[in-house]
């Protein structure tokens, strides 16, 4: 049954099961001149501080960890954006929520929470460990619960940073939700899950689903 105001349920397809993730790893030499392009996609051809860094950061692997905290918000700029041209709906970018990304019509909501992930799909929050999330941080992270958003779009970057070449994958709540603790989500997306979500014909059954548009 539908909630009235609420994005339609997705049935979990897998049972939930802690596995090791395979990690993929990023371009291991990436040339000035990849880098230049990636930046580029990402920031425009003007100089700037900010381009500055990031060309050297993709050169540099030891700094690649730190691309996704500063990609991070214009990243779900370019989901969200994507997100809309998929489903034909209007998607809005929200800051100071638990989702980063609402639909903004007289349709049902859908709110989706948005992640920049190079290799494994971990999945807890950044809140600090505190007496209000004391039940939900178990494991040392805090998990989101069940009901903060609807869907998880993972961002891919190519194996040089940038949008060409990247890959967008969305995976209902309920294929999330921590089997030991029903009311909160997994801290982290298992192979299991990935090998069901990690396709573009999957994303978009999620889409039409979720979103309730003809594809």
């Amino acid at each position: 049954m539908t909630t009235p105001g609420l994005a339609p349920k997705i049935e979990a397809e897998t049972d939930v099961k802690v596995e090791p993730v395979v990690r993929v790893e990023m371009s291991s030499s990436i040339t000035r001149e990849d880098a230049e392009k990636s930046a580029t996609e990402w920031l425009g051809e003007s100089p700037s501080l900010m381009r500055d860094w990031l060309v050297s950061a993709i050169v540099d692997r030891k700094q690649h960890r730190d691309i996704g905290k500063v990609l991070a918000y214009v990243s779900e700029i370019h989901v969200n954006k994507w997100l809309s041209e998929k489903s034909g709906r209007p998607v809005k970018n929200i800051t100071g929520e638990s989702w980063d990304g609402v639909t903004d019509d007289d349709k049902k909501k859908v709110r989706n929470q948005i992640k920049f992930r190079m290799d494994t799909w971990h999945f807890e929050t950044t809140r600090r460990n505190s007496a209000k999330n004391s039940e939900t941080n178990g494991t040392g992270h805090v998990a989101y619960r069940k009901d903060e958003f609807d869907m998880v779009a993972i961002f891919k970057p190519s194996p040089t940073f940038g949008i060409t070449g990247s890959t967008i994958r969305c995976i209902p709540v309920s294929a999330l939700i921590n089997p030991s603790k029903p009311d909160q989500l997994i801290t982290n997306i298992p192979m299991a899950i990935r090998k069901i979500y990690d396709n573009e014909e999957k994303t978009l059954e999620v889409i039409k689903t979720l979103y309730q548009t003809p594809l």
